[in-house]
């Protein structure tokens, strides 16, 4: 991790992280999620349905992109074709077309850069939800979003994720965690020299059934647009809840780095 502290007699460091978060985060930095098209058909309808509502605001980004194109001219129909108007014709065509492969491209790298980040809030929720299972585990899918805020002195997290049963890989389901982690080091001592660890304490794991549209997308700290399905009940998660959120004081915690999926390339396209 390229994650640096000052350190008096040294000036600048790396972290040390604790062996068992290094591994956590070794497995987030190497984690491939399956493409978004490619897991349509194994979503459950709602699911299914959210997901092609994201694919036509993409494809009306990219008509509106294509629009932008100079008519064709006039003389294309005559014998003898102005052949400068014509090659700026296709000028313009490979443009686009270079211009949209670069932002999937791009779009690429940014998903798995976000995915990486938000890994580690999947395999602790995981963890926990699997231990309470036995028989019928889950392994991760896709992250798909998530907040942080600070609280009671340590770091909450909400997120959202898909996950597949171990024993049917077709059946894919969404899931809330609701996380806080606290530092091993003692009432918040640093030692540069000491490795750094983060003990996660799982307040709930739980899956989100359809249909989707039972379940609220904020909380206390959580925006709606960022479309994380909290479960129903005021006493399902604690941080943000609804009976408490009023006396809840709750800091933000940055950095917020992650984007719901398709946003990065909506924000681009549109510019």
């Amino acid at each position: 991790m390229n994650l640096f502290t000052e350190d008096g007699e040294n000036g600048i460091v790396p972290i040390l992280w604790a062996p068992e978060l290094e591994e956590k985060l070794r497995i987030s930095r190497e984690w491939r999620s399956r493409g978004l098209e490619e897991l349509m058909p194994d979503l459950p309808r709602d699911e299914q349905l959210r997901l092609q509502n994201r694919f036509r605001e993409r494809d009306r980004i990219r008509r509106r992109m294509n629009k932008k194109l100079p008519p064709s001219s006039p003389s294309s129909s005559n014998s003898n074709p102005d052949p400068s108007s014509s090659e700026q014709n296709l000028l313009a065509v490979t443009k686009v077309d270079y211009m949209s492969e670069v932002h999937l491209t791009e779009n690429r790298a940014i998903e798995r850069m976000r995915d990486s980040v938000l890994m580690p809030f999947v395999l602790d929720g995981l963890h926990h939800y699997n231990a309470r299972h036995p028989g019928a585990e889950f392994d991760p899918v896709k992250p798909l979003m998530q907040r942080r805020v600070l609280f009671r002195g340590h770091i909450w997290v909400h997120v959202n994720f898909w996950a597949c049963s171990r024993t049917n890989s077709k059946m894919i389901k969404r899931f809330f965690a609701e996380i806080h982690y606290k530092t091993s080091h003692p009432n918040g001592s640093w030692d540069p020299k000491k490795p750094v660890g983060l003990v996660p304490i799982v307040e709930i794991c739980t899956i989100i059934e359809e249909p989707l549209g039972q379940y609220k997308r904020s909380c206390g700290f959580c925006p709606a647009e960022f479309d994380i399905l909290h479960p129903k009940g005021c006493r399902k998660f604690v941080c943000g809840n609804d009976k408490d959120r009023i006396g809840q004081r709750l800091e933000q915690c940055w950095p917020q780095p992650c984007e719901i999926p398709f946003a990065e390339f909506i924000e681009r396209g549109a510019t």
